[in-house]
């Protein structure tokens, strides 16, 4: 981190606004801070510190301290800082609580602590603006916090010694946060979790062991091999019985079948007895059925002949009707003809008043043309009147309006004036608006999380309730298994008790005496539902822990949001009151009235006022212009006056009216128009009613003639069926039409017939195989059969049972066999993957060998790297008496372990604590570790940038050669490419550095002057 501008404004014992650009003093200078005690050289590093983390180098000041009372009291305390990290460029402004004047009224207010973030690289963009987070931010971008930052990039007044005195823990985080180590710490932690996890599971493996064994009721491995060689005998011996039972059993159960069998047949043949005699029963039904078939189908073959004779029949009866029907048509058609020819004439006598009719329409069209013209000029005179009129209103409107220009222009000169004033005023409501607008975002972001607050808090009862749910299912189901898995012991037990025999010994207790044997109580359980329960027990114990674990994180939230509304509204002060929707609408007004005020031409506005003037004069010409015109319509007026007498002089005096005269014209036309057409219809009607009765007369003349055709037909039928009739077996149409019947009926009948003939044939030929494979057999005795069976399936259910019994003990000893030998399997695995593991974070935690940590050893192995660079520059500066090393021995514990210092004193040959050194040799030696560190740091990819050095005095403890010496190490590394500012009054440096910061000091407060050959170049 390297700083390139400070702007320090009533800050400290600076009373206005000093700003200091570090990048004017060179790429990478070596200057110096002069100025006399109290003037304000370390209030430069303050404001620097105070920027980037609130607080101060000596941290004894806070912020709030830093305050200049010589400062106007209407010029807030402020910092910003300037400074670059790799390639990017920051800006940080930070500025104390204090008292500031308010802005209305007498007395002060408090402002609160406000700091701003931006990251300035190429566009100017916001990182945050939340005080609280701008420290976090900066840490996280240099990769200090404030204690380290002043510990290893500030050597503060009489804080130099910090770093070199510093505990080993101290120095364990300022060197894992340099070198960001945490990796090896995070090793450490994976081995410890590997190797507790390996711990866990193999005692988990040891009780489930233990649990195998008390599940076979047995103490030990040797007991359960004994046990399960005994139930195996057991075993062995009642599955023979049970294979012998069973043999006997299906032997029975073989005889009874065939018995059912032979029983069965026997039935079958009273069934196929009794369905051939109800079958026979309707022989005589299917006799008669098929006499009806024989008679349908001799009608069939009459069919074509009858339907020959019925079709010719039907046509000369439609004929017949036709040939009437059409005699009638005629007969009116004669009629209608005749009546029309009389219409004709009464019409064409009607027609002969035309031509008189006509003649006095054309009398009547000449009269019109007069009357027309009459019409027109008394509208043109009443127009004219009206013009007359229009125009006196119209003259009164532009003297009118010539006056209201007059007055408008008048007015427009006074508003043009107000505009002048209303634009002066833009800049000011302009900044209004951008201020409401900030503290509507700052509301708005507060109420949002107010919002989110009130989300959660809604749902937090919710949580408690489902974890206290959650909590009690898993006290209810721990409870169950636990009373299950007790309830299965006794049932083993009980197992046990019944294979007891007097005067053997228990092999639980050794006693020969059983006095009080265990006893089945309730259900039997089993081991799965002992498992099953255990595994219920598991799931809601996950369930809980879920359940708590999500509630932590929801009140853990609730809690952040609490704070940041706390923030928010200590932040806003007493406007975190204020009503959103009247800022809004306050924003809104002024925005719509600056964009009034904006869009305000003022030469608009100006040549608006020269335009009114210009109009007042243009309305007077006008005004000229229409006292003439009203002049000319006055002349026109009494010429057509004059027109109009002389045309009424030349009408008649009964067609004064035009609408009189065009009713008659009209009532003419009427006339001669349906005079015209009656006899036009009347002609039509004539024609169409000869052409109607020619069309019928020619259609019933042709319908006789096939009416005549149809009757000769139907004679030669008839003949013909007769003939074929009388051939026939039927005795007259009526026994015919009797027989006849459908397709369908005949098909059906048919199927019947066949069907009750194989019917026959089909039943007499089953009765016949059953009287063949009864030939010589008798009944069997069904009852008897039974009996035997049912005596041999309860021997073998008992049989069964004991086998099932002894089975069961059989298998439940061997699974928990087989499951101990996997247990003992799994546990050789995690034996030898503990002697990995296990030894691994042994060593790595410091337990075995060295007694010190993986993560020290590291971090002792960079303090090495970085001892060499310091002794080197420490060597130097002590004239070769002094280096700096690390301590090994005389520790107390694992714990002050690997970090520790001493100084290897070259006049003594032998080391101390660094603490026994002198003020300057301690300066000399916190300056050449402070060096150190910057050089290795440097050198490691990916380590945190320590460009720049700030020494706050102690070179007044230096004597002069070893002033020279310290200052001759500083030149080295600014050579190397670090920025290093010292603060000292020392004399001799001022001389030898001509790269300075000079701080004035006077009784209105410091000043600070930029001294350097390349400002002074400039």
């Amino acid at each position: 981190m390297k700083p390139i501008k400070l702007i320090m404004q009533a800050f400290g014992p600076f009373a206005k606004t000093e700003t200091i650009e570090f990048n004017k003093l060179g790429s990478n200078p070596l200057f110096l801070i002069n100025g006399p005690t109290g003037s304000g050289k370390t209030s430069i590093l303050d404001a620097i510190c105070f920027a980037l983390y609130g607080e101060t180098t000596g941290d004894e000041r806070q912020g709030v301290q830093m305050r200049c009372d010589m400062a106007d009291a209407s010029l807030a305390t402020e910092v910003t800082l300037e400074f670059s990290l790799h390639d990017k460029r920051f800006r940080v402004t930070r500025s104390p609580e204090q008292e500031a004047p308010k802005a209305r009224g007498e007395g002060t207010t408090t402002r609160k602590h406000t700091a701003a973030l931006y990251d300035i690289t190429e566009e100017e963009s916001l990182v945050t603006s939340k005080t609280a987070l701008v420290k976090t931010e900066v840490a996280n971008i240099i990769g200090l916090n404030e204690s380290q930052f002043r510990q290893v990039m500030v050597l503060p007044q009489g804080k130099f010694r910090e770093l070199l005195l510093a505990t080993s823990k101290e120095r364990e985080e300022i060197f894992g946060q340099l070198f960001q180590t945490d990796i090896y710490k995070k090793i450490e932690f994976a081995l410890k979790d590997k190797a507790s996890a390996i711990s866990r599971a193999k005692d988990e493996f040891d009780n489930q062991i233990k649990g195998a064994l008390q599940v076979a009721g047995v103490a030990s491995e040797a007991g359960l091999n004994e046990l399960r060689d005994t139930l195996f005998k057991q075993f062995e011996l009642s599955e023979k019985q049970e294979r012998q039972s069973l043999l006997t059993l299906n032997q029975l159960k073989t005889d009874l079948h065939k018995a059912q069998v032979l029983s069965g047949e026997f039935s079958k043949k009273i069934n196929a007895e009794r369905e051939l005699g109800q079958h026979l029963q309707g022989e005589a039904d299917n006799k008669a059925r098929q006499q009806q078939l024989n008679n349908a189908n001799s009608a069939r073959k009459l069919e074509l002949p009858y339907s020959s004779w019925q079709t010719a029949k039907n046509h000369s009866q439609e004929l017949t009707q036709k040939v009437v029907t059409l005699s009638e048509q005629l007969t009116h058609a004669k009629e209608v003809e005749k009546s029309q020819q009389a219409k004709l004439e009464h019409a064409k006598q009607q027609a002969t008043q035309v031509p008189r009719l006509t003649e006095k329409q054309y009398a009547l069209e000449g009269m019109k043309s007069k009357l027309v013209e009459k019409s027109e000029l008394q509208k043109a005179i009443d127009t004219g009147l009206k013009q007359q009129v229009e125009d006196d209103v119209t003259l009164k409107k532009f003297i009118a309006h010539k006056d209201k220009l007059a007055i408008d222009a008048q007015q427009g000169q006074q508003a043009l004036e107000q505009v002048r004033i209303d634009v002066a005023s833009i800049s000011g409501i302009d900044a209004e608006i951008k201020a409401k607008t900030r503290l509507v975002q700052d509301l708005q972001k507060l109420a949002g999380v107010q919002q989110e607050l009130l989300k959660l808090e809604s749902i937090t009862a919710s949580k408690v309730s489902d974890v206290n749910q959650a909590q009690y299912n898993f006290s209810q189901q721990q409870q169950a298994a636990n009373t299950l898995e007790l309830n299965w012991h006794n049932a083993q037990a009980a197992i046990l008790a019944q294979r007891l025999e007097l005067g053997v010994a228990c092999p639980v207790c050794g006693s020969h005496e059983h006095p009080l044997p265990a006893q089945f109580v309730g259900d039997a359980v089993t081991k799965e539902q002992v498992q099953h329960a255990r595994e219920q027990e598991a799931t809601t114990q996950a369930i809980f822990n879920q359940l708590n674990s999500q509630l932590e994180q929801h009140n853990v939230i609730a809690a952040q949001y609490q704070q940041q509304i706390s923030q928010l509204i200590s932040e806003l002060g007493v406007n975190a009151e204020r009503d959103l929707n009247e800022l809004h609408a306050a924003i809104a007004q002024q925005t719509q009235h600056l964009k009034n005020l904006q869009s305000i031409d003022i030469t608009k506005a100006e040549q608006s006022v020269i335009e009114l003037n210009q109009r007042c004069v243009v309305g007077e010409s006008k005004i000229n212009e229409l006292h003439n015109q009203i002049a000319a319509h006055n002349s026109t007026i009494a010429a057509n006056q004059n027109q109009l007498a002389n045309l009424n002089a030349t009408l008649d005096e009964k067609y004064t009216s035009l609408t009189v005269l065009e009713t008659e014209i009209a009532a003419l036309q009427k006339q001669i128009f349906e005079l015209t057409s009656g006899l036009e219809a009347a002609q039509h009607q004539l024609q169409k009613a000869q052409v109607a009765g020619s069309k019928v007369e020619s259609e019933y003349a042709t319908h006789q003639a096939l009416l005549q055709q149809a009757n000769d037909k139907l004679g030669q039928l008839t003949v013909d069926w007769q003939s074929v009739l009388q051939a026939s077996n039927f005795t007259d149409e009526a026994h015919f039409l009797q027989c006849k019947v459908s397709e369908q009926a005949l098909q059906v009948w048919q199927q019947e017939i066949e069907l009750f003939k194989q019917t026959q044939i089909k039943l007499e030929q089953t009765l016949a195989d059953v009287n063949s494979a009864l030939q010589d057999k008798e009944k069997p005795n069904l009852d008897s059969i039974n009996d035997k069976l049912n005596v041999q399936q309860q021997a073998y259910d008992q049989i069964k049972a004991e086998l099932d019994n002894t089975r069961s003990l059989f298998e439940g000893v061997e699974n928990v066999s087989s499951k101990i030998t996997q247990l003992h399997e799994k546990n050789t695995k995690l034996e030898e993957e503990y002697k990995v593991y296990g030894t691994l974070y042994d060593v790595a935690s410091g337990k075995t060998g060295s007694r010190i940590s993986l993560h020290r050893f590291v971090l002792g192995v960079l303090l090495d790297d970085v001892l060499i660079q310091a002794s080197q520059r420490l060597s130097l500066m002590s004239k070769g008496r002094y280096i700096l090393e690390r301590k090994t021995e005389g520790f107390k514990g694992a714990a002050g372990r690997g970090l520790d210092l001493v100084v290897e004193d070259g006049y003594t040959g032998k080391t101390r604590d660094v603490a026994t050194l002198s003020g300057g040799e301690s300066f000399m030696a916190a300056l050449a570790l402070a060096l150190g560190l910057s050089d290795v740091v440097q050198s490691y990819s990916g380590g945190i940038h320590l460009d720049t050095l700030f020494i706050d005095e102690g070179f007044g403890s230096l004597d002069p050669e070893s002033l020279d010496l310290a200052v001759q190490t500083l030149v080295d590394l600014q050579q190397s490419g670090r920025m290093i500012g010292i603060i000292s009054h020392v004399s001799e440096l001022k001389e030898q550095m001509a790269q300075r910061i000079d701080v004035s000091p006077s009784r209105s407060g410091s000043t600070v002057s930029l001294q350097s050959q390349s400002a002074l170049a400039g």
